[in-house]
């Protein structure tokens, strides 16, 4: 009895990973560090990793962009006046996954990063500043869905992480059951 009522709490404990704001929004809570994929390097570092890698390869294509005069992700795949998306979008999402796994829980203040990120995209392309507009030239449009599909992506993160977590915790409180059986 005593073996099942620890198995019982240790699904609470796995349940708690994600939990309900009083928006009905999920949030993660109750993060303990052993349950995280990356526990032998901070945060911070692997943020700032990720987002210089992210830098890098956007980089590298404006750059092959500007000497080679395409941009291979620079493929419409719907173009409307109210719709915009184009193989861009996906790296939106992709970086946002990182983030939304990297730094759960920070939804709004990377929401302001996107928004601010776009800003400046746009307003360097609509000012031509430094020939920016032969890289890349960005409508309004394309601006709004790029920030839908970095709070998808953002989102996408945070619920990878409330599985990652979910599981792990369940793995362990299966070891932890055996090992008391043994």
């Amino acid at each position: 009895h005593e073996s099942r009522g620890m198995a019982d709490d240790a699904n609470a404990k796995a349940a708690s990973a994600r939990q309900r704001d009083s928006n009905g929004s999920v949030v993660l809570c109750e993060i303990d560090d052993r349950d995280l994929p990356f526990a032998k390097r901070s945060r911070s570092e692997l943020v700032c990793l990720f987002l210089c890698c992210c830098a890098v390869l956007v980089v590298a294509l404006h750059t092959m962009n500007y000497l080679a005069g395409y941009d291979p992700l620079n493929i419409a795949l719907i173009a409307t006046d109210y719709v915009s998306i184009d193989v861009w979008s996906f790296v939106h999402t992709f970086t946002f996954v990182g983030l939304g796994f990297l730094v759960p829980d920070q939804r709004l203040m990377f929401f302001c990063f996107g928004a601010l990120w776009e800003i400046a995209e746009y307003v360097l392309c609509n000012i031509n500043f430094m020939g920016v507009q032969a890289i890349w030239n960005e409508r309004i449009t394309n601006t709004l869905w790029d920030l839908w599909f970095n709070s998808i992506g953002y989102f996408l993160g945070e619920a990878l992480l409330a599985y990652w977590i979910q599981t792990k915790r369940a793995a362990r409180t299966q070891q932890q059951a055996s090992k008391k059986r043994k």
